[in-house]
C-alpha cells in the first residue's frame, strides 16, 4: 500500500503523517502528555549521567505511516524504550503491535505503561520488561518529581546495559493537594475553586491557572485551588469532595480532563460542591489552528475536555490556553510544548463563573430564562 506522505496543515484535515526527522539515541520515551514529556527534559537536564535519550509526543504518531518511519529511523536503534499511555491499548493499537514486533524480535526492553492512573491489564502483554521492572517505571512516573524521573530514566539505561540501576525506590510525593499559592480575594467574596493537575505543577506548566486565579479575584470572588494526579483515584477523589464540601464554594472551575465517574456509576467527586461546576479547556492545539478551524478543538480535546465531562453534568465554557512551542533541548532533539494563556479567553471564562455566582445570589422573582 502507497501512503501519501504530507505535513499536518489543520485541525480539520484527517490525521497526517509526519516525520519527527530525529536521530536514534540509546533510550527513546514516549508520551501522549507534554507534561511528561517535560518533566522527563528537565530531569534529564538535571542528570550528570545523562542517557542518549529521544522525546516525542504520541499525539504526533497516530498516522501509521509516521509511525513506520520512527520505528525505522529511531526506535529500531533504541536499546530501550518506555511508553506512557493514555486511555489504554485502543489509543494507540498499530503503535503498540509494531514496537511490540520490533522489541521481540530484537530482544528489546520494551515497557509500556498506564499515564491515566487506571492500567489497562492488556499493557503488560505489549511489553518486554519483567512484571518488576514495568511497575518501578510506573511507581516512579506516577509520583513524579526530578528525582523520581531522574530514577526512572537511570532504570530504562540500566536495561538497555548503559549503567547499575537505581540505588533508591520511588520517592512519594503528595499527589494532591491544595495548592496555597492561589489563595487571594476578600475573605468574604464568593468562593471559586480551581481544580487542575498535579502534572501541570511539577512540570512548572500552570501560567494558565494563575492568570485564571487572577481575573477572578478581579471579578469580586476570592480563590483556592486543589490540584490532583487524577479525579479517578479514589484517594484524590475523596480529598477533593471532602474539600468542596468543607469549602462550600458559590463556582468550581475543573481544569482537568475525563469523566470523573466511578466505575459502579458513583457521582464525580466535583458534584460534593453543590454548586456550577464550569469546565474550563486547556487546548492541546496551537491557536492558530484553533482560530482557523470551523470545528475549534481538536478531536481529542472534543473528546476529553467536552463530551466527557459533559457526562458528569459539567458545564463547557472555552480554552483558556493554547500549546506553544518553547526552548528546543538540543541534546534531546526535542522543543517543549507550554501552555499559553490568552487573557481574551481567561476573561471570558471568568465572566461565566462570575455570572453564575450572580445568578446563585439574585431572588427568584429577579431571575429570568434565556434562550
Amino acid at each position: 500500500m502507497h501512503i501519501l506522505f504530507r505535513e499536518q496543515r489543520n485541525l480539520d484535515e484527517a490525521v497526517a503523517a509526519v516525520d519527527l526527522r530525529q536521530s536514534p539515541a540509546d533510550f527513546v520515551f514516549l508520551s501522549f502528555s507534554d507534561a511528561d514529556l517535560e518533566a522527563a527534559a528537565m530531569a534529564w537536564g538535571c542528570m550528570t549521567d545523562r542517557p542518549g535519550l529521544r522525546l516525542a509526543n504520541l499525539g504526533q504518531l497516530r498516522h501509521p505511516l509516521s509511525v513506520d518511519l520512527y520505528v525505522e529511523q529511531v526506535l529500531s536503534r533504541a536499546k530501550c524504550v518506555v511508553v506512557r499511555l493514555l486511555g489504554g491499548v485502543d489509543y494507540w493499537r498499530y503503535g503498540c503491535e509494531e514496537l511490540l514486533a520490533l522489541c521481540r524480535a530484537r530482544g528489546k526492553p520494551l515497557a509500556i505503561i498506564a499515564g491515566d492512573g487506571l492500567d489497562d491489564g492488556r499493557l503488560q502483554e505489549f511489553s518486554t520488561v519483567t512484571p518488576a521492572a514495568r511497575a518501578a517505571f510506573d511507581q516512579y512516573f506516577r509520583e513524579g518529581g526530578p528525582g523520581n524521573w531522574a530514577n526512572g530514566l537511570r532504570l530504562a539505561a540500566s536495561l538497555a546495559g548503559l549503567c547499575v540501576p537505581p540505588a533508591d525506590g520511588p520517592a512519594p510525593v503528595p499527589r494532591f493537594g491544595e495548592y496555597r499559592q492561589l489563595m487571594a480575594g476578600a475573605p468574604a467574596a464568593p468562593l471559586a475553586a480551581i481544580v487542575f493537575y498535579r502534572s501541570h505543577l511539577l512540570s512548572g506548566d500552570i501560567a494558565p491557572t494563575e492568570a485564571l486565579a487572577e481575573a477572578l479575584v478581579e471579578r469580586g470572588m476570592r480563590c483556592r485551588a486543589v490540584y490532583v494526579d487524577s479525579l479517578k483515584s479514589p484517594e484524590a477523589g475523596a480529598f477533593v469532595a471532602t474539600a468542596l464540601s468543607g469549602w462550600r464554594p458559590a463556582v468550581v472551575l475543573n481544569a482537568t480532563a475525563f469523566s470523573a465517574r466511578g466505575a459502579a456509576g458513583d457521582g464525580s467527586p466535583l458534584d460534593a460542591a453543590g454548586c456550577p461546576v464550569l469546565q474550563v479547556i486547556l487546548a492541546g492545539s496551537a491557536e492558530e489552528g484553533w482560530r482557523n478551524s470551523a470545528r475549534g478543538l481538536s478531536p481529542a480535546d472534543m473528546a476529553m475536555q467536552i463530551v466527557l465531562p459533559e457526562c458528569d453534568g459539567r458545564l463547557s465554557t472555552s480554552a483558556i490556553s493554547f500549546k506553544t512551542p518553547g526552548a528546543r533541548v538540543e541534546g534531546l532533539e526535542f522543543v517543549q510544548k507550554l501552555h499559553n494563556p490568552v487573557a481574551a479567553q481567561i476573561a471570558l471564562v471568568a465572566d461565566r463563573a462570575a455570572g453564575w455566582v450572580s445568578l446563585a445570589q439574585a431572588a427568584a422573582g429577579e431571575r429570568r430564562v434565556a434562550v
